[in-house]
């Protein structure tokens, strides 16, 4: 499975919008940028630290940031795996030890697609051997002292990537002090995690405190950002793990392994941390698909009741999760936006976006080998006060805000090409100032839905 993704990460699917974004800040920053003031990124440090060290691996041995950056997670994927079998020896005979560890590499290796590298795939890598030693103090099996603080100091970067996916880790602990009536295990590897936690609040304090500046425009635009709840019901982040749960327990007695049982809460976990986030994300339903599918494997490798419809539910689970892979792997760059980048010249151009898509700029930027001079991403922010209102006089100034840093990044860094959405052209070029900005730009090709303009 590592040998199938080194093949699809590297012939077949680039890195997506996020971590080709987050890539850029990291290289920026190591150029001497500031974080936040400099650049603007809607997410807490923690998620462009866990990207820097590789990229600044890459600038030092000459390599591609992208290669680095795939190479840590599949570095990191591995060790998770074995660090779980470890941690399951005590919990599994052989051949359900085989079943976990095999569901634990397709749905880290394979199952991600073209969500390689995300933050939701460096949680799992963390979320998985915890949740096997939750279920390790369920059996009075506890590891011992340097395994539990390991387990905490997981626990605690986990919940530094995203402070929601303490779920993950929550349900399966409170199922488990149920069973003991005891919460003294749980308290090495809860100190470790409150000590990482106290760590990284002092460090974004000492380090990056422009940050909480940021935290009343997150709070007037993005976080009131948030799908309809139809499409949360009707989506892979809540039908896909539940249909899962309910075809495993067509495969066996009524009574589930404790460790299938608690894969199945941490992805109930992720499931609920998504539906905090709001936004319904294909990456945010990633880690609870992800553990859903390790918790069949485990089940469908058990030992299976002879009534049971084992093949009709085998067979549904391998189309329902070979949806989902499919689904991962269509993450791709807008269709010809790169061979229309190239056209349009300089060679290596310096570039930025119009508009209010991540996507639209990140990855095909530096798939053409361009650069992006912008200080933010995308309009992103000014899409979430239009979603808000601007008669809401919080998100009304941070509108002008955005658009106006769009304005200053064209007077100021001079971009060659210029990605214009159809989607959102009209608004956008409606403010005289972005239009002002605009002339000196006229279209020269097209990809789809966006225009590329270039300076005349």
């Amino acid at each position: 499975m590592l040998l199938a993704a080194i093949l699809m990460q590297s012939l077949l699917i680039p890195v997506d919008a996020d971590v080709s974004w987050l890539v850029t800040v990291c290289e920026r920053l190591l150029g001497g940028d500031r974080l936040y003031v400099d650049l603007v990124e809607t997410n807490p440090p923690a998620s462009v630290w866990l990207y820097l060290p590789s990229v600044w691996a890459a600038g030092q041995l000459g390599l591609p940031a992208e290669a680095l950056v795939i190479g840590s997670a599949m570095v990191g994927a591995v060790l998770s795996i074995a660090a779980t079998a470890r941690l399951a020896v005590k919990l599994c005979r052989p051949a359900c030890l085989a079943w976990l560890s095999a569901g634990a590499a397709f749905a880290l290796l394979i199952l991600p697609g073209g969500l390689f590298a995300q933050r939701e795939q460096f949680a799992l890598m963390l979320a998985l051997p915890a949740t096997v030693a939750i279920v390790r103090i369920r059996q009075g099996r506890a590891p011992g002292q340097p395994a539990s603080v390991a387990v905490g100091i997981a626990a605690g970067l986990l919940m530094a990537i995203k402070p929601p996916f303490a779920l993950a880790l929550l349900l399966p602990a409170a199922w488990a002090a149920k069973r003991t009536r005891d919460w003294r295990p749980f308290l090495a590897p809860a100190a470790a995690a409150a000590l990482v936690l106290a760590a990284y609040a002092a460090a974004v304090m000492i380090l990056t405190p422009e940050y909480l500046q940021l935290l009343p425009m997150l709070r007037a635009t993005y976080l009131p950002m948030r799908d309809q709840a139809v499409n949360f019901l009707l989506g892979p982040m809540l039908v896909v793990p539940t249909a899962l749960y309910l075809l495993a327990r067509l495969l066996q007695r009524p009574r589930a392994e404790p460790l299938a049982t608690a894969l199945f809460l941490a992805s109930a976990g992720f499931a609920l941390a998504g539906l905090i986030q709001g936004k319904n994300y294909l990456n945010h339903s990633y880690p609870s698909i992800a553990l859903a599918t390790i918790g069949f494997a485990l089940m469908a490798g058990g030992r299976v009741s002879r009534s049971a419809p084992r093949h009709l539910a085998v067979t549904a689970a391998a189309l329902l999760i070979g949806l989902q892979l499919l689904r991962t792997a269509s993450v791709q760059p807008p269709p010809g936006l790169v061979d229309a980048i190239v056209r349009s010249g300089p060679a290596n151009p310096r570039m930025i976006s119009l508009g209010t898509e991540l996507a639209t700029g990140h990855p095909a930027t530096r798939l053409a080998r361009g650069r992006w001079v912008g200080s933010r991403p995308s309009l992103f922010t000014a899409a979430g006060a239009r979603y808000v209102g601007l008669g809401d006089l919080a998100a009304a100034h941070w509108y002008r805000e955005d658009l106006a840093s769009f304005v200053q990044d064209v007077e100021t860094r001079r971009p060659d090409l210029v990605l214009v959405e159809d989607r959102s052209r009209s608004w956008l070029l409606a403010d005289p100032n972005i239009r002002r900005a605009m002339r000196l730009y006229a279209p020269v090709e097209r990809a789809g839905a966006i225009e590329v303009w270039r300076r005349r």
